[in-house]
């Protein structure tokens, strides 16, 4: 659990020192990765694999995703026909060398789709 800039492990006293010792080595990045993953919720995206997959589903056929690939981000819509797993369509809303920009593009995405929802 993030704590500001500290890791409080749950009955951490029942691991062993390696793993304990492990976590302090990757502080830096584990904070990094936990913070992404809550940016992201506070969007409304689900967390599908912690620091690298997020998800939002807008209606019964529609998804957005949100995903580590290489050394950047990708966000996508697929749409798929009811009760499917074949895409029907898809659009790419973003690529981006940074979290934070393909984050944002994914906000302005979202809020357009919420204001178009508002007009009808």
């Amino acid at each position: 659990m993030q704590e500001g800039n500290h890791i409080r492990i749950k009955k951490g006293k029942y691991l062993p020192s390696s793993i304990t010792a492990s976590i302090g080595d990757y502080k830096r990045e584990i904070l990094a990765l936990l913070e992404r993953d809550n940016q992201a919720k506070r969007l409304g995206l689900m967390i599908a694999i912690p620091g690298e997959l997020y998800t939002v589903t807008l209606n019964h056929v529609s998804s957005v995703y949100f995903e580590r690939i290489e050394n950047g981000w990708e966000a996508w819509r697929e749409t798929h026909y009811p009760h499917h797993y074949k895409v029907i369509s898809s659009k790419i809303i973003a690529n981006g060398n940074t979290f934070e920009f393909v984050l944002q593009k994914v906000k302005q995405y979202l809020d357009y789709i919420i204001k178009k929802r508002e007009k009808t």
